[in-house]
Order: C-alpha cells, then structure tokens, then sequence
C-alpha cells in the first residue's frame, strides 16, 4: 500500500468515526449536534477532543504521511474554530441542554427581545436532515480525498 491510499483509509476512518459518535447521541437539530460535542469535551475528554479536532487530525495526517497542505481544510477549521469551537470550550457545566443552549444564544447575541429569542431557540432545535447536520463532515471528506489525490 501506498501512503495516499493509508491517508484515504485513515481520513475516511476519522469522519466515519465522528459522525458514528455524534450519531449515536439521536442528533435530529443543530442544537443536539452542538450539545453532544459539548457533552463529549466534558464527560469524555479523550474521545471528545478526538471527535471535535477531527479536520486538525486530517491536516496533521495529510502533512505527516504526503507532505501535502491543504488549504481548504485549513480554512474550513478555521471557520469551525470560529463559528462552533468558541461555543463548545466555556466555562459552564451543564448536562442539561437547554440550559446550554440558552447560554450560547445569549453569547452570541447579547442585546434580544424575547421574540426574538424564540425564534433563534426555535431554528436550533428545528430537526434537519441528516446531510444538512452532516454537511461540514463531508465538505472536509471530500476535500481531504480531492487533496490526496491532486496532490
């Protein structure tokens, strides 16, 4: 075997493994998504720092094995970092979701009406699609193999 075909294997094991997890949390929202990685970082540290860091494991991987730097995932965990990983590393300790998810709603938006509280509330816990829960893990498997193979 070659190294991009190790990498491939690898790649596909560690976004089969994180949507394995968080599908075994009944994720139906975006708000169950955000709350099983948060569940996991604190009840699980090990497996959840291994299920939440997974594009950086893949960079990581993708250096160490083919010399390759893939910039597309470098830029879709930087927007990840931005967008999900400040709500997920604070300073609550809760089991109880909607005491999460009211904290993070009030985090981000810090001046709301109750309406339109609600409303945001409302949107998060909206059930989706599995491919629309899914999209980014994908986004990244798709890139990650394009990388591998370009490269």
């Amino acid at each position: 075997m070659d190294y991009k075909l190790i990498a491939e294997i690898i790649i596909t094991l560690i976004i089969g493994f994180r949507i394995y997890i968080l599908n075994r949390f009944n994720i139906k929202s975006a708000a169950d998504k955000i709350f099983a990685l948060y569940y996991l970082k604190n009840h699980y540290p090990i497996l959840g720092y291994i299920v939440i860091f997974y594009i950086l494991e893949i960079i990581l991987i993708q250096i160490a094995l083919l010399n390759v730097i893939d910039i597309v995932l470098i830029i879709i965990f930087t927007l990840e970092v931005f967008l999900v990983y400040r709500h997920i590393f604070i300073a609550l300790k809760t089991d109880d979701k909607d005491d999460y998810i009211d904290v993070v709603i009030k985090r981000i938006f810090t001046t709301l009406t109750y309406s339109e509280y609600q409303e945001i509330k409302n949107e998060l816990y909206k059930p989706q699609p599995f491919w629309k829960l899914y999209i980014t893990e994908f986004l990244v498997f798709f890139f990650a193999i394009w990388s591998i193979e370009i490269g």
